[in-house]
Parts: C-alpha cells; structure tokens; sequence
C-alpha cells in the first residue's frame, strides 16, 4: 500500500490520505482505469512521460473505450453513471498533457497553474478543462473533453512528424 501523495488529493479524485495498493503487474495503462495517475504517483519505470511514442496511442485507444461507454450513458440521459467515467476521461486528459510534454504529472490540486506552464496544449485548454471540472457529468463537458483528446492527439502526430523530420518539437 501507498499513501497518494498530497499533491494528487483533489476532490475529484482522491482524499487527503487516502491509499493505493500498488501492482506488481500493472497491464499499461489500465492501471488508470482502477487508479487515477497509477503510473505517475508510483514513477512507473520505464517512465511512460519519456516514451511518448509507445505510452500515447494506449492512452488515446483508453480514452475512446470510455468515449463509447459514455455515448451511452449520454444517451439514455443518465449522468450519475457517466459521473466516474467521466472522471477516469479527465484524469486520462490531465496524464495525457502532462506526457505530450515528456513530464510527469506532479501536481494535480494546482492544475490550472501546471498546465498554463506546459508549451504543448490545445487552445484555450486551462478555461475548457475548468469547465468540465465544473460541471463532470454534464453532457457539454462531454463534447468538451473529446473535442480536448482530438486536438491533444493531433498535437502528439504533428509534434512526432516534426521530431521525424530532425526539427525542433516547439
């Protein structure tokens, strides 16, 4: 067991002192589907945030499993079971910003102040993340965060084509 570090205690995701069971065999990346920032509270080796090529497309590919389960909850208009996943979607987002950037989340209680230091974000990031984190069940925040994975996934392509091409990433 693992007590979460203090700077992953946010409302949304984990209480101040709450504990994690950590694994010996942690499949990447469903541990994120069980744990929010698995792989970054327990610095994962190899670090996924120093492999971008090989930790981002699983991430992406996790994101559009709970993007199907969400359609359906959205549909059936029940937004008390698209709550969690929801949650799990924006805690992916936060991982997946973090990484584009070959960082490791550090600190999710000061998002706002992480992110607006990150080079490689979508557009208006900070503000449409502060929207969903708003309003996390809401069919909206929905469209917002996919629409947030979509630019995100096409930063990671442009930034990997550049990289091929021997230019410099930013």
């Amino acid at each position: 067991m693992q007590r979460v570090p203090i700077e992953f205690a946010h409302p949304l995701f984990f209480r101040e002192g709450e504990m994690i069971e950590e694994q010996e065999v942690a499949l990447f990346p469903y541990m994120m589907k069980r744990v929010y920032f698995y792989y970054d509270i327990v610095s994962a080796k190899p670090a996924p945030w120093e492999q971008t090529e090989k930790s981002l497309p699983p991430l992406f590919q996790l994101w559009k499993e709970e993007k199907e389960q969400l359609k359906a909850y959205f549909s059936q208009r029940d937004r008390a079971a698209a709550r969690a996943p929801m949650i799990r979607g924006l805690s992916y987002l936060i991982v997946l910003l973090f990484w584009l950037n070959g960082r490791r989340t550090q600190n999710v209680r000061t998002w706002r102040n992480e992110l607006e230091l990150l080079p490689l974000v979508p557009i208006n990031c900070v503000e449409r993340l502060q929207f969903i984190f708003d309003r996390c069940d809401a069919y909206h925040s929905f469209v917002q965060l996919d629409k947030l994975f979509e630019e995100a996934e096409k930063l990671f392509y442009k930034q990997k084509s550049i990289m091929k091409k021997g230019m410099s990433p930013r």
